[in-house]
């Protein structure tokens, strides 16, 4: 909601999920909450299920059963991290979202010796401007 409404942003999830069906935004949200937690059983089901037979089925030994698992607690930990941080952070507040940041910042470009090719569309901006 925070990009679309906010942001403008054109790439989020849900947004695309309602452009490529034609949905509402809580048809939307729905089909992407669906989605997202289809992913998370498929997740636990091949590290609980389909692993150990991988293991068994290349015979791995202690060492590379114990790489695998250790990948997939980092999986885990990244997953886990994610949801935090979506839950934690100021940026996806609503009270935050409504009061704004202040006034925005722009990036003004390269400036300093050797720069001035940079800043040619300011300056012919300018001489265009003035009178001749």
């Amino acid at each position: 909601q925070k990009e679309i409404e906010y942001e403008g942003e054109v790439h989020n999830g849900v947004l695309v999920v309602q452009n490529f069906f034609g949905v509402d935004y809580p048809t939307g949200v729905a089909i992407v909450h669906d989605l997202m937690n289809a992913r998370l059983r498929q997740f636990r089901h091949v590290a609980e299920v389909e692993l150990p037979v991988l293991y068994d089925d290349f015979a791995l030994d202690a060492e590379a059963r114990e790489i695998l698992a250790g990948y997939v607690r980092e999986l885990e930990h990244w997953i886990a991290g994610i949801l935090i941080w979506h839950r934690g952070c100021r940026r996806y507040r609503e009270e935050d979202l409504r009061r704004g940041h202040g006034t925005p910042w722009h990036i003004s470009g390269p400036t300093g010796l050797g720069t001035s090719a940079a800043q040619i569309t300011r300056l012919l901006t300018q001489l265009a401007g003035s009178p001749a």
